[in-house]
């Protein structure tokens, strides 16, 4: 009996992990994906963070993404700015607070596992979904431990 109960524990955790294995970055990334210009205002973006209630906003720029900006930038940014008299948060544009775009993302193809490792590696919350130049999605931390969650925990008793 108790051997049965271990088989049939280890074939749901089986069954769990394949489908965590098999989902792909396109079956959980939010589709309706909110953007800014790099010519819109920080203050823009600190609203739309705001009123969104997201952690980060996919900036584009020539109708491409171009960067990613959190709200920790945004926070670093106006820490700096009250000790600058010569910074101005309100009429500053992203494109003056991103200096030096770095863009990670992933492929609507891409595994969960990679995902996880551009999160880790890179300490990101929130990551771009692209097909070509194409902006098709954004997939967040959350959403990543979301579905873990639901995943791991579909079939345990």
């Amino acid at each position: 009996m108790q051997e049965t109960m271990e088989i049939k524990t280890l074939n749901a955790l089986h069954q769990r992990l394949s489908k965590i294995r098999n989902t792909r970055v396109g079956d959980i990334m939010k589709r309706d994906v909110i953007t800014l210009d790099a010519s819109d205002l920080l203050a823009t973006a600190a609203r739309t963070l705001i009123e969104n209630k997201i952690h980060g906003i996919i900036v584009m720029k020539d109708q491409k993404p171009w960067s990613v900006l959190s709200a920790f930038d945004l926070l670093h940014k106006s820490y700096i700015e009250s000790f600058s008299d010569k910074m101005d948060y309100l009429r500053s544009t992203l494109a003056t607070l991103i200096e030096h775009p770095v863009l990670h993302s992933l492929k609507p193809t891409d595994s969960l596992d990679s995902a996880v490792r551009l999160f880790v590696s890179y300490g990101l919350r929130t990551i771009p979904v692209i097909d070509g130049d194409t902006l098709v999605g954004v997939i967040s931390i959350t959403d990543l431990v979301r579905t873990y969650g639901k995943m791991v925990g579909e079939s345990m008793i």
